[in-house]
């Protein structure tokens, strides 16, 4: 009988691997726009958010196309983790001292190229670690979960939530997993050397488009990711503004649903038709920022808290469960590079256009307003959301195996 794990010595480093790489953004991820208005660069919050979705739009595909064609997926990765942390440490110092803030983006900007296509590597070595990956993959991914939470709650117990000093955390983090990503199952390139431009640049995976139920599974994660762009930079700041001081820690109720979202994938993927789930996560984002918008309007923490509770499953059906659909789609030659399409148009394009719109709405519905119109904002992307969900209903077209 053929194990469900062919390669189950190393498998199990995708455990603290996963824990690794998510804490270390969680760390400053869910705090740092209310750092930036601690050290006076409130202004600067939308730049900063910038630069994640424009990395992601630049190298993903790239360094995927790399993985596909010419280096095994676990050496990359630990080499672009591991550059990362030295770009961390150097951004976090500029921002901890004051410097001109023009550095800080430089820098910020130039460790998220490099970083932006962590994930996608590791989540390609994931799904290429099992044979049943839509039972299996939930069971490694929650480790990220478990990182990301164990992050805020140690951001918060240290009462960091303010401070640039979470940036050593992550630098920590960082290099740790940089070392334990050259334990992880090998993961070989399928795909050959590339042949012309479009190999090279991994353009090859735009073909994907041709696939109806594909094609509207990348548009619906494009546009349900811009109004998404306002859980991480807004978000806290609303929680901080109803006079919520531990902010990393309450974020984490998110990851708690995600942890039991993410164990309980398996069982949804046998029994639910994936345009079903799909609807699920996309029903809950709709929900959560509902709950937002009531939260605000009437002083209401625990109508807020139920909506980050809400995040997780979201995420998770939607994001997570996208890319085990993925999986079970796409021709290995060019598994690394599909990933990093969907990275690419979610938090690339996506997250750029989603940051730029909700930088936008929130100055001219919160900061130019006599009194915070929070629940104006949210109803906003509450509809945005609402109509992303009937658009993926109408648009898509289950076969037989879904």
């Amino acid at each position: 009988m053929r194990s469900v794990f062919p390669k189950k010595r190393n498998a199990l480093w995708l455990c603290p691997v996963f824990f690794l790489l998510a804490a270390a953004p969680g760390f400053w991820l869910p705090v740092l726009a209310n750092i930036l208005n601690a050290k006076g660069w409130g202004s600067y919050t939308t730049l900063v958010f910038m630069v994640l979705p424009l990395s992601a739009i630049i190298s993903p595909l790239f360094f995927s196309a790399r993985a596909d064609q010419m280096i095994p997926a676990e050496k990359l990765l630990a080499i672009i983790v591991g550059i990362g942390a030295i770009l961390t440490a150097l951004a976090f110092f500029v921002l901890e001292q004051g410097k001109n803030p023009i550095f800080f983006l430089g820098l910020f900007g130039l460790k998220s190229l490099i970083t932006a296509p962590a994930w996608t590597l590791l989540t390609t070595i994931a799904l290429s670690t099992s044979n049943h990956p839509e039972k299996n993959f939930g069971k490694f991914r929650v480790w990220g979960t478990l990182g990301w939470m164990a992050a805020g709650l140690i951001v918060s117990s240290l009462s960091l939530d303010l401070s640039p000093s979470v940036g050593w955390l992550t630098v920590g983090a960082s290099l740790l997993g940089s070392m334990c990503c050259l334990l992880l199952p090998h993961t070989p390139p399928q795909g050959g050397p590339p042949k012309n431009i479009m190999d090279i640049l991994g353009l090859r995976a735009f073909r994907l488009f041709r696939q109806r139920d594909i094609a509207v599974l990348f548009g619906t994660a494009f546009v349900f990711s811009i109004p998404l762009s306002a859980y991480f930079m807004h978000t806290p700041q609303q929680i901080r503004s109803l006079g919520c001081e531990q902010v990393a820690a309450v974020m984490t109720i998110g990851q708690i649903t995600e942890v039991f979202a993410m164990l309980l994938m398996g069982w949804l993927f046998r029994n639910w038709r994936i345009k079903s789930i799909f609807t699920l996560a996309l029903g809950c984002g709709m929900l959560r920022y509902l709950l937002f918008a009531l939260g605000a309007q009437y002083d209401s923490i625990t109508s807020i808290l139920i909506g980050v509770a809400l995040h997780g499953i979201c995420w998770t059906y939607f994001f997570e469960a996208g890319r085990v659909f993925l999986s079970r789609r796409i021709d290995n030659k060019i598994r690394a590079q599909s990933q990093a399409l969907l990275t690419l148009l979610t938090s690339g394009i996506g997250g750029l256009t989603g940051t730029a719109f909700v930088g936008w709405l929130h100055h001219t519905f919160v900061l130019q307003q006599e009194y915070e119109n929070w629940s104006s904002y949210w109803w906003i992307l509450t509809i945005m959301c609402g109509i992303c969900s009937i658009g993926f209903i109408v648009g898509y077209k289950r076969k037989a195996e879904d």
